[in-house]
């Protein structure tokens, strides 16, 4: 699939308004055994940072939030969800470059053929022969984080990062696809917003608009509990989150630049049922937790969880549910796909 196409299945999520259409096809790709899950995928709950809008940011979670797949864990994960899953993304909350295999998780991926791979880090721990290796896995995607254009808020707000060490990362990829005349992986930047970065974001393409971004997300800041952040309503903001968002929006334009962007419900307390496959399709998984409840993988199948639990029958009762009873939270389906 890759990347672009991906993208374009998200896009098309939002075109199509019937409900009633996504679960039938949702169900037919089920009985026709075809690939329908969008796997998250966090090996180790651990991070090398300590970002201020992030959960690690507070010493009790670090604490009680711990634990790594070993590698016949893996190798089974593999097995049971790499066949099924549309999309795997390799870091889901947690930083997946402090988990030693890392890149072998990405070359698991492409032994199974998942369609499309990605790899979502801070960037920190990445060295030459990381992306060098990246490139001969052909990742589909590598989405880096940033909390700052400016090196002090940068490194403010991601705590124990270094800026130059985040550009260096970024000089590396550019030099590496270029000199192999490589197209993948296709870089992603996301950048989280909240009251005190926000102005500089105006300011984005002048410290970063010389490198190869394929897809630029402009994340709302969200609430994630006891963070060392704690100003977390951008509402007070919001005129000025438009009027920079409108100029990004052009500057992607004219750099062909692919925005995900949030225009329709910075604070997240909407439904929308364009969220309402969300729960079937997205599967995450971590050494804490997984969003199947009752799925022991270590000695269950996907079919055999799905029998069990008559998912297809629960998913032929949703076609013929009213949509008002099926919206679902916007968190992570209320970007709109802006292609250049």
């Amino acid at each position: 699939m890759q990347a672009d196409r991906f993208y374009r299945l998200l896009a098309l999520n939002r075109l199509v308004g019937s409900h009633r259409i996504k679960f039938a096809g949702l169900l037919g790709l089920y009985w026709l055994r075809r690939r329908h899950l969008w796997l998250r995928f966090d090996p180790v709950m651990s991070c090398n940072l300590r970002c201020q809008m992030c959960y690690f940011s507070d010493p009790n979670f670090a604490q009680q939030n711990t634990g790594r797949f070993n590698a016949a864990d893996i190798q089974r994960i593999a097995e049971v969800f790499f066949p099924w899953a549309v999309q795997l993304y390799i870091g889901c909350g947690t930083e997946p470059t402090t988990y030693k295999g890392f890149v072998d998780i990405v070359a698991l991926g492409r032994k199974y053929k998942v369609p499309m791979v990605g790899l979502v880090s801070n960037g920190q721990l990445l060295t030459a022969d990381h992306l060098e290796k990246l490139v001969d896995l052909g990742l589909d995607e590598l989405t880096l984080s940033t909390h700052g254009v400016l090196r002090e808020t940068y490194e403010r707000m991601m705590r124990r990062a270094s800026f130059d060490q985040f550009l260096a990362v970024l000089d590396q990829l550019e030099i590496i696809k270029r000199r192999r005349g490589a197209m993948w992986p296709q870089l992603r930047l996301n950048y989280t917003v909240n009251g005190d970065n926000l102005e500089e974001l105006a300011g984005f393409f002048e410290v970063y608009g010389n490198y190869s971004i394929h897809t630029l997300q402009i994340r709302p800041i969200v609430d994630l509990g006891n963070t060392e952040y704690t100003d977390k309503d951008l509402m007070p903001h919001i005129a000025r989150y438009n009027q920079i968002l409108a100029g990004i929006e052009r500057a992607c334009h004219e750099k062909g630049i692919r925005l995900l962007a949030n225009f329709e419900d910075i604070t997240y307390e909407k439904t929308t049922m364009r969220a309402a496959l969300a729960p079937e399709v997205a599967v995450y998984l971590s050494p804490q937790d997984i969003s199947k409840p009752g799925f022991d993988w270590r000695t269950e199948t996907y079919l055999g969880y799905c029998r069990r639990t008559n998912w297809p029958r629960s998913l032929l009762r949703k076609v013929f549910t009213s949509a008002d009873q099926l919206a679902a939270p916007s968190t992570y389906l209320s970007y709109n796909v802006i292609e250049p």
